[in-house]
């Protein structure tokens, strides 16, 4: 009888661990970024209760062509001396945050403007592939990043392919984040074209108050 009394003492104790265990990580809001753009997610976890930020897939000198192979091939990092793919990832994310395409525009802008909009056009196709790859996953919101001017030319261009860009956000029922609007055109800029980490802290006020929510 006493065994029996231990045993199930044991399972009951086992038992509220694992409720407990799954109750507080549900609690986590996980939130990724991929893309191209570097993370300033000391604002986010400043700002954010109990949220768990992956920027594990994000690089500077990514273009769209790297991030779509590494969704559609499921490329594994390793961290924490194991190894990690984007698909385990994705799958884990409540909110995910996508910046990609900028080294793709001003690489064309500084190289050949020649049939812009042939080129503008396929950068599209490819973010269009990224999208259903990653509306496989379910999240509870994704958050796209439309294309910042940062030059004192090309209005044309951008207003292009940020019209396109929201096209296909919306057909996702994601949400589309237009940079102009938000940081302006501005011609701040490194030698990439990158955010600064100012406007990037811009946007995330932005996507903090829009996730508050959950």
């Amino acid at each position: 009888m006493k065994k029996i009394i231990i045993l199930l003492f044991l399972f009951l104790l086992c038992y509220t661990c694992y409720i407990v265990y799954n109750q507080t990580n549900n609690n986590k809001l996980y939130i990724t970024s991929i893309g191209d753009n570097n993370s300033y997610d000391i604002y986010l976890k400043n700002n954010l209760n109990n949220i768990v930020y992956n920027t594990d897939f994000i690089n500077k000198d990514n273009t769209i062509k790297d991030i779509l192979n590494t969704i559609k091939y499921n490329i594994e990092i390793e961290k924490n001396n194991r190894n990690i793919s984007i698909h385990q990832i994705l799958k884990k994310t409540d909110i995910l945050i996508i910046s990609i395409g900028t080294n793709d525009i001003y690489y064309k802008l500084n190289d050949n403007t020649k049939e812009i909009y042939t080129y503008l056009n396929s950068i599209i196709n490819n973010y269009e592939e990224i999208l259903k790859e990653i509306n496989k996953y379910k999240y509870k919101e994704v958050f796209v990043l439309g294309y910042q001017n940062k030059t004192n030319n090309y209005s044309d261009i951008f207003t292009y392919i940020n019209y396109k860009l929201k096209h296909i956000t919306t057909f996702y029922n994601y949400t589309y984040i237009d940079l102009n609007k938000i940081i302006g055109n501005r011609s701040n800029y490194d030698s990439n074209y990158n955010l600064t980490k100012e406007e990037i802290k811009e946007i995330d006020k932005l996507i903090v108050e829009k996730i508050k929510k959950y």
